[in-house]
């Protein structure tokens, strides 16, 4: 249906966004410090300087924190992009208004990144 097909490629038009998002954040490289600084907390000795291991553990924490943060941004690209082929599928524009705030809740938090 026109209607669906006019709001999947509204939200196509933010993929590129998405992945400058990813790239602006730089997530490869904060998935390879998580690795480096968890080998560091699995070496000898290691959790005998208190101070230095609660520093390296906030660290990991807030990494993960954005790269979840990002993870969850792109899932609900996705699952956005999914509910509109479906509800277009089953021709149900009941489901119209739901893809919309799908839609509009994504843009408002890439928007918000």
């Amino acid at each position: 249906m026109v209607q669906f097909e006019e709001l999947r490629l509204s939200l196509l038009e933010y993929e590129e966004k998405l992945t400058q998002l990813r790239e602006a954040l730089g997530l490869d490289d904060m998935n390879k410090e998580i690795a480096e600084l968890e080998e560091q907390t699995a070496q000898d000795g290691f959790w005998n300087d208190l101070a230095n291991s609660q520093k390296v553990q906030q660290r990991i924490s807030q990494l993960r924190s954005k790269i979840n943060a990002y993870n969850s941004l792109e899932g609900e690209y996705n699952d956005a992009l999914v509910l509109i082929e479906l509800a277009d599928e089953a021709e149900d524009l009941d489901m119209l208004d739901e893809c919309k705030e799908a839609v509009d809740g994504f843009i408002s938090r890439l928007d918000a990144m």
